[in-house]
């Protein structure tokens, strides 16, 4: 099984460090910028492919590693050249999109092409920091019969874990990954704009936050999240609330509707069993004020 990435960016240079470190044969690369193709090549050890053709000319197994709203433009050329060369069956096609099934390849599923997507469940930096992260990652399978085994036969060899998933189910899927990775960074974002405001340095203060953030991961770690829950609401300390409000209102309006979203979704969350019904109320009261 020859591998093949069209697309050279942080998920194709992670994924193909990754492959090669357990002995998965990884041929190069593709990129609309052969710039791009080349530093990915260079990181991997593997080879800069001048066009789209050639790569696909020399791989068994093709990873589309480009942003979601290029995929359509790849398959529509991946379908030209699969009817000029060769049996639609030669070749197992897999995307990487979370949010997108197997068939978004459709050009390619039409010509009876083996087609799938492998989405790994992480958040993406510089691929040599990123592929150590990928020993741990959970992936989520989906496509034709030929497509996964191949994707299993893959993941079999580097010991990732993975799991079969629906593919009318993956736009849900991808919105619980979105919230919980990207979300997080706009709620962190946001308190450290209160700390900020409060007199702290921007420059440091995430050093000086990092034990919270790790800390309340750790309690989310074996735990339902209503039991990882800590701070004013779930002790159904109104005023605490109430002056967090006031502060916010004063010095960081653009910031109030933010918080009382999510105090609101934590009051929800707080009343499986932590929080009394009366002091619940209450707290909805107050964050419905305005």
């Amino acid at each position: 099984m020859n591998i093949g990435f069209m697309g050279a960016g942080r998920v194709g240079g992670a994924l193909g460090l990754y492959f090669k470190k357990h002995g998965l044969c990884v041929a190069g690369y593709y990129s609309r910028q052969f710039t791009s193709a080349k530093q990915a090549a260079l990181l991997t050890e593997t080879a800069a492919f001048p066009t789209f053709e050639a790569l696909a000319g020399a791989c068994s197994m093709i990873f589309f590693t480009t942003p979601d709203h290029v995929l359509e433009e790849m398959d529509k050329r991946a379908a030209s050249y699969v009817r000029q060369t060769e049996d639609p069956g030669a070749k197992t096609w897999v995307h990487v999109s979370g949010v997108f099934p197997s068939s978004h390849l459709h050009s390619l599923q039409a010509l009876g092409c083996p087609v799938g997507s492998m989405h790994p469940l992480q958040s993406f930096g510089a691929p040599e920091c990123s592929a150590p992260l990928l020993e741990n990652t959970s992936f989520s399978l989906e496509g034709t019969q030929k497509a996964q085994n191949d994707m299993q036969a893959v993941l079999q060899k580097t010991g990732g874990r993975y799991r079969c998933i629906l593919p009318e189910q993956k736009p849900l899927y991808h919105a619980g990954a979105s919230i919980i990775s990207n979300y997080m960074v706009t709620v962190i974002d946001s308190g450290m704009r209160c700390m900020e405001a409060a007199g702290m340095d921007r420059q440091t203060l995430y050093s000086f936050l990092e034990p919270l953030i790790l800390g309340t991961l750790q309690n989310l770690k074996g735990s339902r999240p209503e039991d990882a829950l800590t701070g004013p609401i779930v002790r159904g300390d109104v005023s605490s609330v109430a002056a967090h409000l006031e502060a916010i209102q004063k010095s960081l309006p653009e910031e109030l509707a933010l918080y009382k979203a999510l105090a609101r979704k934590t009051v929800s969350l707080a009343r499986e069993g932590r929080l009394a019904p009366a002091q619940a109320q209450q707290l909805q009261d107050l964050l419905q004020e305005g």
